[in-house]
């Protein structure tokens, strides 16, 4: 199996441990149940069902996970673990904005709706990188780790080839992320409207 392949599968072992923690609110749990939910449902997503374990065919669903999805389900998993947040809220929120406002230009734009592809920036387009870095800068005079760790890591992944795409947007972004950043952002903006109505 080449190597791309145990990013990616990782990745995904990663968003399922998270999300199971999440369901099953392991956080209000002892902690050695916790540990012990967490290494079983480990070693279950790699038990083969056919030739393949059962994390592949989540990646078969979902793909390779950007960074930004990866740090997501990251802090999650800590916070059912520890009871600890590992992430603040004023960082997740700019993560979150960055992604929406990255997947508004993205997805749309790339599914034809005009003639101009921004897809096609990721396979190494020296504005887009402009941007990236300077966004990166930004969020790092305003101490946002978290958005500067993201795109670093997801250029640093990119550099390295550690998944099979050869597009720099796929290491940043992709569909899971920027659906969560909609739905989140969504809530958080009606529950500030119902506050404000009462």
């Amino acid at each position: 199996m080449p190597l791309t392949s145990y990013f990616g599968l990782a990745g995904c072992g990663l968003l399922c441990l998270a999300l199971l923690a999440s369901l099953l609110r392991l956080e209000k749990r002892a902690p050695r149940l916790r540990l012990v939910v967490i290494v079983v449902a480990a070693l279950a997503l790699f038990v083969p069902i056919g030739d393949l374990p059962i994390v592949a065919y989540v990646r078969g669903v979902t793909g390779d996970l950007s960074a930004a999805t990866l740090a997501l389900a990251g802090g999650a998993l800590f916070f059912r673990l520890t009871g600890r947040v590992a992430l603040e809220r004023r960082e997740v929120n700019a993560l979150l904005c960055l992604v929406l406002a990255a997947a508004a230009f993205l997805y749309p734009l790339a599914l034809g709706l005009t003639p101009f592809d921004p897809y096609g920036l990721g396979y190494g387009s020296i504005p887009f990188l402009t941007v990236l870095l300077l966004v990166t800068l930004a969020a790092w005079r305003a101490g946002l780790k978290l958005l500067v760790l993201v795109i670093v890591a997801g250029g640093l992944a990119f550099l390295a080839g550690a998944y099979e795409s050869r597009n720099l947007w796929d290491y940043l972004i992709d569909p899971l992320a920027a659906i969560y950043a909609l739905v989140s952002l969504s809530i958080g903006a009606f529950r500030r409207g119902v506050k404000l109505a009462a």
